[in-house]
């Protein structure tokens, strides 16, 4: 199985005091098997940049700039024309339902649906709604 991770599960390296089932879950599953979103490295970067400078800025940029391409060396995804179209189509039906997805989760989700992935996130609210996605929430499990 994939997973593709969404960001606040990579970013629990960067906590001081780190939820320890999500670390054990992570050390627990196969790095080859752990994806993440370009989509990701793009929140990652916003938030550093919301940052003042400080060494908690500078470190924060060394570990998206040297430590994530490094450990996720072509496991990064990018988004391409089948996700887009899937998103497109998950963003009409349910925007016809009167339930507006948020762009970013929205196309995580039409990521992981494209690349038959399971997506690896604590927010199960705004993507529990989606047909056909898989969701892993390891704040509450850490069995794969």
């Amino acid at each position: 199985m994939k997973y593709l991770l969404d960001t606040c599960v990579i970013s629990e390296f960067t906590k001081p005091q780190p939820h320890s089932s999500v670390i054990q879950w992570l050390q627990a599953t196969p790095i080859q098997f752990l994806y993440l979103s370009s989509l990701t490295i793009g929140e990652i970067q916003k938030g550093i940049s919301q940052l003042d400078v400080s060494i908690r800025q500078q470190r924060l940029q060394s570990w998206l700039d040297e430590d994530i391409p490094l450990q996720f060396k072509q496991r990064i995804l990018d988004v391409d024309e089948q996700t887009c179209r899937l998103w497109g189509q998950l963003c009409g039906q349910y925007g016809k339902q009167g339930r507006n997805l948020p762009v970013i989760d929205s196309l995580l989700a039409a990521t992981a649906i494209s690349r038959q992935m399971v997506l690896v996130t604590r927010n199960e609210k705004d993507f529990s709604i989606i047909a056909g996605l898989q969701l892993l929430n390891p704040w509450l499990s850490i069995s794969n």
